[in-house]
């Protein structure tokens, strides 16, 4: 079933020392907002999709599609209605594979914390 629904596109930041040095352990990793995406086509993954898609490596109980227009890039996604982006708090989606199209921007996303196998 498709839904349409807004997006916040996050992208990682490094703060509070050198984000070369990999071995610094004072650096802390944020993913502030960069960009709100109004209206974005859903679409719920089911197993087997993502069995086709994936390769079956891992599957997630909770993976969609999301088909943003334009070329954005983000490292994370989060829907507005299940994210604080000041506090940081709520439900915070990985992206698998971002697919380029003429106009739009399809993200399959997953949320890692909802891993079946």
């Amino acid at each position: 079933m498709t839904e349409y629904r807004d997006v916040y596109l996050l992208t990682k930041r490094v703060t509070n020392g050198d984000s070369e040095n990999e071995f610094n352990f004072n650096r802390q990793v944020s993913y502030p907002v960069s960009q709100i995406v109004l209206l974005c086509r859903v679409n719920n993954l089911g197993l087997q999709k993502q069995a086709l898609l994936f390769g079956g490596d891992s599957i997630y109980q909770d993976a969609k599609t999301v088909l943003v227009t334009g070329h954005p890039k983000a490292d994370k996604l989060a829907f507005v209605d299940e994210y604080d982006p000041k506090t940081e708090k709520g439900i915070v989606y990985d992206i698998q594979m971002p697919r380029r199209h003429a106009n739009s921007t399809a993200f399959f996303v997953y949320n890692s914390k909802s891993k079946v196998g």
